[in-house]
Order: structure tokens, then C-alpha cells, then sequence
């Protein structure tokens, strides 16, 4: 029988799982290629071999199989990344034994079970009626209910925690899951959330952490005098699974969304998203009212590097959005704006308002550069020199935040024009500015972090990974190199070990052989937790497929002769430097004898 990890490999294919979060393009036979999510450049260097199930990024260095790159993609540890992909592909994984994890998946199954009470309460209870009725004016239809699995909390004291605890789980979980809360006095525990529509709040995974619950209006409430103060929107606490500045309502329904267009439209609301859905707006997600945060950008930064901001024609919205907005463009985001029309102040709005107007808006939308010149200069007098000063005291610090140079030098003209001053002047203004990663204390965004340079191999480095590559992929050429191989690798070199290895398995298996030797390397390597060579095996097998692949048997062992060909030169080479040094050493020494004899080992290697 199979290990779990085992049959989880044999059963994805690791370019169709990679696909669901970057843009795969075609590189050569069972290859591709993309730019790199785990830092930021313009030309892609991640590759992905589908014969071999591994992925590798010749920019940053990042490599490995399925399991590294959801790990590194989702934040996740092994262990959940081997039940997120059991999940997957439908090969049961046991539960995990440490006390954190099964606090936390006793939460996920508490509140998946609290999503199922709710809906059904929604749905059957004559209670609900005004609740039902509250979400048909709205214009929520029955199959985005579902969709977001709207559910509807009694207005009863305890309804729904007596119900958990029926159904075995402890007040301790109930308390920490956020569903319950202590009673001010005696003992027992009361709902948080009461007579209120229940919107699960789930992560990027679709898994229910939290909840929102909107009051509903007075005319369809039974709630107290004393209950009239309670503010519209009440959300579950801080838990182990739940981090209100971790997560975005609605991801998990987007991400296939904005792949396809390439964007993600941010709204404030969750049932802005909610309404964005029904006009066929997928690609949008709620901030949940506040300014974006760096670990919410972590998320975005798995799938897009595109971010547009949803903002009315009166940029009431454009305050909470503005931190959000330099801290997207200090992090290489391409931030944009859509205009929602005059006298709508939100997506649901609109929606209601005018059905497939919003779509319209959505799939257009402008550069924020074009929105804050257009909100700020509005009813300025460009002749008045406080107004021009007013205008500049807000554009400039907003053009310093750009970090492509020809996006920075066409706005910086256009407010030039604007403001009639030279552009060279503001561009001296402009650098006075402090960036925004003086201004925002705040880490690289992961996904999106500074280019890391390429590490240029000298041409020794690159010969031997390329041959040693090949020799591993076509096993057929292994014993051919072998010995060669050895003459050139020394102990210092970076693949010695991985060398040796590969030699050992290759002179100790059986003469048919029915698993490739890269998968044998590949195996030993992970067993023996030796991370630094299983990711270089995965880089010089890559490297030597782009290389070789689409060469002829000709022409590939043309290219086998060319590259010993320049190992043999730089060993020639470094002998006939330190023989050179071993002469001005016996020179120095005044022993001839010795000089005489290295000046014929010089001779005869010339």
C-alpha cells in the first residue's frame, strides 16, 4: 500500500495544480513557464516539467514538488499541505496529532456545522420568514444563498450553542470558536450572534472560520428598546482560525475569476460581493471596511498583480482605500480604480438599482493616477496659487509611489501641464519625498517581493550542472559520463554530493531498472531530509531538459563534447596557475632545482 505523499504525487499533475494559480505558458515538450509568484520581474524564469512533477524558479532559486509549492503558495506546514492536497485528490490523510492542529480542525468542523444550523434555520424556520423576506428585497436570489451559504441566527438567548453542544462539543471550543460567549451572570454560555443573516466567512480554501452577522431593519426585527443601539455589522472574534486582517471575504469563489481576467476588484462590503456575483462579477473580494492589509496583500499576491479599487464619484471610499493603496504600489502592485456612477455609493447599490450596469463598470477601469488627478483638481482654479499648491501637496507624494519609471515621467507631465511648472522641477520635488517604505513600516509582501538578481554561474559551474543534469534525466548516458563526470567534480563543487548519490544508486541497482533514476535520487533525498539537494536535483534536471530536449542525439552529444571541452580548458588552466605560483614560490626560495622541474611540467601542459 501506498504512503499518503506517495499516492498524492501519483495522482495530481503538478501543471494542472500550478495552473490554478499562475498563468502557464508552453515552454517545450510537457514544460512550461510563468513569472515567478515568490518575487517580482517582467521576464519568467519558474518552470514546471510535467514528466518529472517538479517546478523550479531560475531567478530566486525557489524549487521543489507539489507539496513545497503549496506550502510556499499558502503559507500552510507540511502536514497541512498533505491533507489540503489529500483533500484534492481524494486520498484520506489520518488526522494530525499535535495539540494546535486538532484544536484547529475541531473550529473548522464546529463551524462547519454551525454553517449547516444556520442555513437550515434560514430556510425552514417560520421564525426566519422576515429574514427570508429582508434578503428577497435585496434581490439575493435563492442560488446565491446557497452560493454564500446565508444562514439566520434566532433571536433565542442560546439556540444555537445548546445545538453544538448536543452534538459534542465542549463550551471551552464553543467560547474559543467565537459563537458563544459567558453569561454576564450564573454559568452557561449565550449566542454571540442573534436575529441577525449570517454570512460564513471563509478563507482562501472555501473553509468557514468566522462569521458576519448584519442586523436586520426595524420594521422586520422583534429586538428590544434597549437593543436599538447595536451596530449593523457584528464579526467573530480573533481565534485560532479566524484573523480578521488575514483574510478577504469572497477569495475562494474568485480565484478562478481572476485568472482568467488578470485583476481583482476590491469592494468594502461583503455584500457588495455578494451583489457583484449576482450581476456576474466574479473577480472581487471585500476588505471587510477597512484599508488593505500586508498579509491580506500575501493572498493577493498569489494570484494577481493587478489590484483594482471600486470608489464613488465623491471618493468617500478613497480615505480608507488610500493606505491601502501606497501600500499595493510599494509592494510592485499595479494599482487601478473603477468609478461608480454619481449618487451610487456601493456595488450592491448599483446592483439593485440597475442589473448588469456594474458589470459594464467593472471591465473598465483606470489607472488610480487618472481617478486622483480628476478627484483633486476638481473645482480648482488653476490660476490660483494656493489651489495649485493644494493640488501639488497631494499628486506628487501619490506620483512618488509609482515604480515604473515611463508610468512616473507620463504622469508627471500631465500635472506639469496641469499646474503650468516645469516638469523638471517637479521631479526635483519628487525626490525629496520619502519613498513608501520610509513612510509604511511594513515587510516585503510575499508573492511579491524585490527582484532577487540572478546569480551568474561561471561557465565551469554551468558545464557541470548541465552535464550532471543530463546524466540523471536520460539514464541511458549516466555510465557513459560517469567517469569523465568524476575527473571534473571536485570536493568543493556544489553537486559533489548530490554526484555521489546519484552514483552510488546508479552502480548499486539492478540492471533493469523500473524507476527512473531521477525518481530514485528524488526518493533518497526526501527521506533523508536533505532539502538543499533535492532542490539543486530538481534545478539540473530542469535545466538540462530546456537544454537538451529539443536537440537531436547528434547535436546533444556535439554539445556533451563542447562542454567537457571547456571543463578540460579551466582544469588546464588552473594548473598552469598554480604551477606558476609554485615557481615564484621556489624562486623566492632560491632552490632551481624544483624551479627547473615545474618549468618543464609548464612546458609539457602547453
Amino acid at each position: 500500500m501506498l504512503d499518503p505523499k506517495d499516492e498524492i504525487k501519483q495522482k495530481i499533475e503538478i501543471a494542472e495544480l500550478i495552473g490554478e494559480y499562475l498563468a502557464l505558458k508552453p515552454s517545450g515538450s510537457h514544460r512550461f513557464k510563468a513569472n515567478c509568484p515568490f518575487h517580482s520581474e517582467k521576464t519568467p524564469s519558474f518552470h514546471v516539467s510535467s514528466d518529472r512533477q517538479i517546478w523550479h524558479c531560475f531567478g530566486c532559486g525557489e524549487g521543489g514538488d507539489c507539496f513545497s509549492f503549496v506550502m510556499k503558495m499558502e503559507g500552510m506546514d507540511f502536514p497541512e499541505a498533505l491533507i489540503h492536497l489529500g483533500q484534492k485528490t481524494g486520498v484520506e490523510i489520518k488526522r494530525l496529532s499535535t495539540i494546535d492542529s486538532n484544536v484547529k480542525q475541531r473550529l473548522y468542523e464546529l463551524h462547519d456545522l454551525a454553517v449547516k444550523y444556520y442555513a437550515k434555520t434560514f430556510q425552514d424556520s417560520s421564525g426566519a420568514m422576515k429574514v427570508r423576506q429582508y434578503v428577497q428585497e435585496r434581490g439575493i436570489t435563492p442560488e446565491l444563498v446557497q452560493k454564500f451559504s446565508l444562514g439566520f441566527s434566532p433571536p433565542e438567548w442560546n439556540t444555537c450553542t445548546q445545538f453544538l453542544l448536543k452534538r459534542g462539543y465542549r463550551e471551552s471550543e464553543i467560547e474559543i470558536s467565537g459563537l458563544g460567549q459567558k453569561r454576564k451572570t450564573g454559568s452557561g454560555l449565550i449566542d454571540r450572534f442573534r436575529e441577525r443573516l449570517m454570512i460564513p466567512l471563509r478563507d482562501q480554501h472555501g473553509k468557514t472560520v468566522g462569521f458576519t452577522a448584519r442586523i436586520l431593519p426595524d420594521s422586520l426585527t422583534t429586538r428590544l428598546p434597549d437593543d436599538s443601539s447595536s451596530p449593523k455589522y457584528i464579526n467573530s472574534p480573533e481565534t485560532p482560525i479566524y484573523h480578521k486582517g488575514q483574510l478577504l471575504f469572497g477569495l475562494d469563489l474568485a480565484k478562478r475569476a481572476v485568472k482568467e481576467l488578470g485583476c481583482m476588484i476590491i469592494v468594502e462590503g461583503n455584500l457588495d460581493v455578494i451583489a457583484s456575483h449576482k450581476d456576474g462579477v466574479e473577480n472581487v473580494v471585500a476588505s471587510s471596511g477597512t484599508a488593505l492589509t500586508t498579509e491580506q496583500l500575501k493572498l493577493l499576491g498569489r494570484y494577481t498583480k493587478t489590484i483594482v479599487f471600486a470608489l464613488d464619484q465623491d471618493a468617500a471610499g478613497l480615505k480608507a482605500a488610500r493606505r491601502g493603496i501606497t501600500l499595493a504600489r510599494a509592494e510592485g502592485f499595479d494599482a487601478r480604480a473603477l468609478i461608480l456612477p454619481n449618487g451610487i455609493k456601493d456595488p450592491d447599490e448599483f446592483v439593485q438599482q440597475k442589473p448588469g450596469g456594474w458589470k459594464t463598470v467593472a471591465s473598465h477601469s483606470i489607472p488610480i493616477m487618472e481617478f486622483l488627478i480628476t478627484h483633486v483638481t476638481k473645482g480648482k482654479v488653476f490660476t490660483n496659487i494656493d489651489d495649485k499648491r493644494a493640488m501639488a501637496k497631494e499628486l506628487l507624494p501619490a506620483l512618488q509611489e509609482l515604480t515604473d519609471v515611463v508610468e512616473q515621467t507620463h504622469w508627471l507631465e500631465v500635472i506639469a501641464q496641469l499646474l503650468g511648472v516645469d516638469s523638471a522641477v517637479l521631479q526635483r520635488k519628487i525626490q525629496r519625498i520619502p519613498t513608501p517604505k520610509e513612510k509604511i513600516d511594513t515587510k516585503s509582501v510575499q508573492g511579491v517581493a524585490p527582484q532577487v538578481p540572478h546569480t551568474r554561474l561561471s561557465k565551469d559551474q554551468q558545464s557541470i550542472l548541465l552535464i550532471l543534469g543530463l546524466a540523471i534525466t536520460q539514464d541511458e548516458k549516466f555510465g557513459f559520463l560517469l567517469e569523465d563526470l568524476k575527473e571534473t567534480i571536485t570536493e568543493e563543487s556544489e553537486v559533489f554530493d548530490l554526484y555521489n548519490t546519484a552514483h552510488f544508486l546508479y552502480t548499486t541497482r539492478d540492471n533493469t531498472p523500473s524507476t527512473a533514476l531521477f525518481k530514485q535520487i528524488q526518493s533518497q533525498l526526501s527521506e533523508k531530509h536533505q532539502e538543499v539537494l533535492l532542490n539543486l536535483l530538481i534545478k539540473i534536471s530542469l535545466l538540462a531538459e530546456q537544454t537538451f530536449s529539443e536537440l537531436s542525439q547528434a547535436q546533444v552529444q556535439e554539445q556533451i563534447q563542447t562542454l567537457f571541452a571547456v571543463l578540460h580548458r579551466s582544469q588546464t588552466q588552473r594548473k598552469r596557475q598554480s604551477i606558476a605560483l609554485q615557481i615564484r614560490q621556489a624562486e623566492f626560495l632560491g632552490n632551481q632545482e624544483v624551479v627547473n622541474s615545474l618549468l618543464k611540467q609548464l612546458s609539457e601542459i602547453q
